[in-house]
């Protein structure tokens, strides 16, 4: 066997990590998270910032469009899982269970255990 048909460990190929992505185009998809939950919290809580987040979300959403090569397949994921995060919320912001989840990053259908706020 030659070296180059040899089986690599996993701790090597862990070492060589794939090209890192545009830290910008990073920072700015990271940003337009950060907005979506806020702007979802405040439209369901009716929160009078809900249209200046959502106007910050849109300029973001601007950039990435001029950034990226794909932006509608990258945003038209984006947005389908922003859909995910609107609801109608009875309770306070700090009490209700998806901006919950939404500011601990985890899914909308996703069960939180008790001690994280779920059903007991």
């Amino acid at each position: 066997m030659t070296p180059t048909n040899q089986p690599q460990p996993a701790l090597a190929l862990a070492a060589t990590p794939a090209p890192p992505r545009d830290r910008e185009t990073q920072r700015l998809l990271d940003l337009w998270v950060q907005l979506a939950y806020r702007t979802a919290s405040a439209a369901a809580h009716h929160s009078p910032d809900e249209a200046s987040l959502r106007d910050l979300q849109l300029q973001v959403e601007d950039v990435l469009s001029d950034r990226l090569d794909d932006a509608y397949l990258v945003l038209d994921e984006l947005w389908c899982w922003e859909a995910a995060l609107m609801h109608t919320a009875e309770t306070p912001p700090e009490d209700c269970l998806i901006c919950r989840k939404a500011r601990l990053g985890l899914p909308a259908d996703l069960p939180l255990p008790a001690g994280l706020g779920g059903a007991r």
